[in-house]
């Protein structure tokens, strides 16, 4: 129905000419046939009326020259039905001049509809134009906004994993912030940190257990340019060697067995802040060159992944590890050491700064004790000549233990520290040996076997023999027999020889008593 009143009212100018000049005959001719058969029957014959309409027809469809073609045929057929009428003394007949008026008028109609059909073409064109090109932006922002959205999307799981990170931060088990000491050689590992944290080299800690080595890797990020970012921390030897490479480089969902979801790598975590790696030396073999590509390259891929990613990040290593005999032995790379060693930083053990012990003990001592809800205001000189005396081969977590102990069992104002730790090697006892350096670094696990050994040895000698009881040896340390009995066994002490070779001794020593004794007697006898 729509289509038929558009092709009735819109007016139509295409076609050949003789179709447009047929409309205008045809039109008239049918006009003039209704004319003849309602004069036939002499019915009235308006044939006026039909006249206009074929004019109005002809101009409406098949424009100006049909249309006047049409008013001459009407003219001209109208002589046949009326006698033509002069209006004044002009020549032409009075119904020339009313088809003309009237075909003006229906021409200037139809031109008018016709520019305006045009111009609401030409807006409708414009205006599809216009729509396309709105659509093609809100395309293009709409992907845009998928990208922005996916990016959110991944820093708020980043946050999200940096946040829990800082939380198991914070929960850790360091107990204090800050570095305490005053000693010489203290005072030259905190100038070189001084030095080498405004720049991004890399930093390599040496030191034996409990050192304080991350103390130092978190003074050289806080004094850093980084200060103000993440710093992340990696112990090497804490992670199985299977999941050290997913813990460093993160895995991407379905990347091995268990793998249910993305994991972020600690590398993506410390961007543009601090990764402290510990323990290094236990890296394994096949992902040393890995690292060794971060730090060469900036760029790492995240396990059972393709797309590259870039880091900014700073490394700091820390190991009691001999790296340079582990690269002699083929344990370690070569080129991965050289990476790492730009600028090593030789933590002393406490053994070889006595000058803090005591300044350590106070502020273990005020920890713990606000901690405890205790008050700790003197420590004999005593205990603290025992303590400054005692070699410490667990260094500072060590002595941080002990005095940990100690304010738990101190009932008063006095640390009391348990005699079983008073009894612990002096110092004197290994200033005569060789004291450990880099290359030939003693192993900490050695140093507690021997302490171990030597007390388990002396409190049986003390007790001939004797494990439990009163005056057993499991009681002269503090120990349970149980505990006593394993530990003998894990050093392989048995507390018979051990009896034997006292009572050996003793009986040495009571021959030569004897004997000293006999001989006096019979000098005396002689001189009387």
């Amino acid at each position: 129905m729509n289509r038929m009143l558009a092709w009735m009212l819109i007016p139509r100018h295409s076609g050949s000419v003789v179709q447009r000049y047929g409309t205008a005959a045809v039109s008239v001719a049918m006009a003039a046939i209704a004319g003849l058969l309602l004069r036939h029957y002499n019915l009235p014959h308006p044939f006026i009326s039909f006249s206009f309409a074929a004019i109005a027809i002809t101009f409406w469809y098949a424009g100006t020259g049909p249309g006047l073609f049409a008013i001459a045929l009407s003219c001209a057929v109208l002589t046949y039905f009326f006698t033509s009428l002069k209006v004044g003394n002009l020549p032409w007949d009075s119904y020339v001049v009313i088809y003309g008026v009237f075909g003006f008028l229906v021409s200037w109609f139809s031109s008018s509809r016709i520019r305006a059909e045009r111009s609401c073409a030409e807006a409708r064109d414009a205006l599809e134009i216009r729509v396309a090109e709105r659509t093609a932006d809100l395309t293009t922002a709409n992907q845009a906004l998928q990208q922005a959205q996916e990016e959110l999307s991944q820093l708020t799981q980043n946050l999200a994993q940096e946040n829990l990170y800082l939380e198991g931060e914070i929960r850790s088990d360091a107990n204090f912030k800050e570095i305490v000491g005053n000693s010489p050689k203290l005072r030259r590992v905190l100038k070189l940190v001084e030095t080498v944290a405004p720049t991004d080299s890399t930093v390599l800690i040496y030191g034996e257990t409990g050192t304080g080595k991350e103390l130092i890797a978190r003074a050289i990020h806080d004094l850093s340019s980084r200060g103000s970012r993440t710093f992340v921390r990696l112990n090497c030897a804490a992670i199985p060697a299977g999941l050290l490479e997913s813990e460093l480089f993160g895995h991407e969902k379905g990347a091995f067995t268990g793998a249910f979801a993305q994991r972020i790598g600690r590398l993506e975590l410390a961007n543009n802040g601090t990764l402290f790696l510990d323990e290094i030396g236990d890296v394994p073999p096949e992902l040393q060159p890995k690292l060794l590509r971060v730090l060469q390259e900036r760029e790492f891929e995240r396990l059972g992944s393709t797309r590259t990613l870039s880091t900014n990040v700073r490394l700091i290593a820390a190991t009691n590890r001999d790296l340079s005999a582990m690269v002699a032995e083929g344990k370690f790379r070569s080129d991965l050491f050289f990476r790492l060693n730009v600028f090593p930083v030789d933590l002393p053990p406490l053994r070889e700064r006595r000058d803090d012990i005591p300044l350590l003990v106070r502020q273990f001592a005020e920890d713990f004790s606000r901690r405890m809800k205790k008050t700790i205001e003197t420590i004999s000189p005593g205990t603290m000549d025992a303590l400054c005396r005692y070699p410490w081969p667990g260094n500072v977590r060590e002595l941080q233990n002990v005095i940990e102990r100690a304010v738990i069992l101190s009932r008063g104002p006095e640390l009391v520290v348990p005699p079983v730790e008073m009894k612990r090697h002096s110092w004197s006892e290994i200033a005569g040996e060789e004291r450990p350096v880099r290359h030939r670094r003693q192993p900490v696990r050695s140093i507690l076997n021997e302490v171990d050994r030597d007390q388990i040895i002396g409190a049986l000698k003390q007790a001939n023999g004797r494990v439990g009881g009163p005056d057993g040896a499991a009681s002269r340390l503090g120990l349970k027999r149980t505990t006593f009995i394993t530990r003998m066994k894990k050093l392989g002490i048995d507390a018979t020889v051990v009896s034997e070779a006292s009572k050996a001794s003793s009986d040495t020593s009571d021959i030569a008593d004897r004997s000293h004794f006999s001989s006096s007697s019979l000098a005396a006898s002689s001189a009387e």
